[in-house]
C-alpha cells in the first residue's frame, strides 16, 4: 500500500510563481504618475477668431481662441446707404444715367433688401461669403422691379479690400425689351 505524504497547512507555490509576484510588486511600487510639463506661452492663442463657416471672416485670426462674437456675415457687409448713378444701356448704347440713393437693409446673415430703385419697390438679394449678392428669383427669371412687366436679375459685388464701393450689374427684361443697368455705388 502506498503511503501518502502528510499535507502542509500552507500552500507552497512553485519557485517561478514567487519570482513573478515579487517582480510585479516591485514594478508597481517603482511607477509614478506622469505629470505634464508646462509648455511655453504662445501669444497667438490669446487672440479671438470666428469659428462659424457661414461668416465672411471664418478662421481669420487662427490660431487663437474661438469666439463667434467677432464674426461678421455677408449681409452685414452690404448693409448701408449708397449714392449710385444708374447707367442704363440698351443694345450696347448708353440710354440714360439716373442718380439714385440706395438703402440696403439686413434681413438675416445672408439675405438683405435694397430700396431706392423705384418708389416702394424692394429688391431681395442673397449674398455668399465671397461677397457676391444675387437677386433672388421671385417671378420667372428674376423679380419684379418697377412694373409687373419689369423683371430684374443680376448681382451686387462688394470687396473686403474696398468697403466704400459696391459694383452693380443688373439686367431688366420687360415688354419693351431688355436693358443693362450697371455702375458703382458709393457708401455714404
Amino acid at each position: 500500500m502506498l503511503q501518502r505524504k502528510p499535507r502542509s497547512l500552507f500552500y507552497r507555490p512553485a519557485k517561478g510563481t514567487i519570482f513573478l509576484v515579487v517582480f510585479c510588486l516591485s514594478g508597481l511600487s517603482a511607477c509614478k504618475k506622469y505629470e505634464d510639463k508646462p509648455g511655453q506661452y504662445d501669444p497667438r492663442l490669446s487672440s479671438k477668431y470666428c469659428n462659424d463657416p457661414a461668416a465672411v471672416n471664418y478662421n481669420y485670426g487662427f490660431p487663437g481662441t474661438p469666439d463667434n462674437s467677432v464674426c461678421f456675415y455677408p449681409a452685414d457687409v452690404f448693409q448701408g446707404s449708397y449714392q449710385f448713378v444708374d447707367s442704363i444701356y440698351s443694345n450696347d448704347k448708353l440710354v440714360a444715367e439716373v442718380p439714385l440713393v440706395l438703402q440696403a437693409s439686413k434681413q438675416d446673415e445672408t439675405r438683405f433688401v435694397v430700396t431706392g430703385f423705384c418708389n416702394g419697390s424692394t429688391l431681395k438679394f442673397t449674398a455668399n461669403r465671397a461677397l457676391f449678392a444675387y437677386a433672388d428669383t421671385v417671378v420667372g427669371n428674376g423679380q419684379v422691379l418697377c412694373r409687373p412687366q419689369d423683371t430684374l436679375s443680376g448681382t451686387l459685388i462688394q470687396r473686403l479690400s474696398d468697403s466704400v464701393r459696391l459694383s452693380v450689374y443688373f439686367t431688366v427684361s420687360s415688354d419693351t425689351g431688355s436693358t443693362i443697368h450697371q455702375g458703382t455705388a458709393y457708401r455714404q
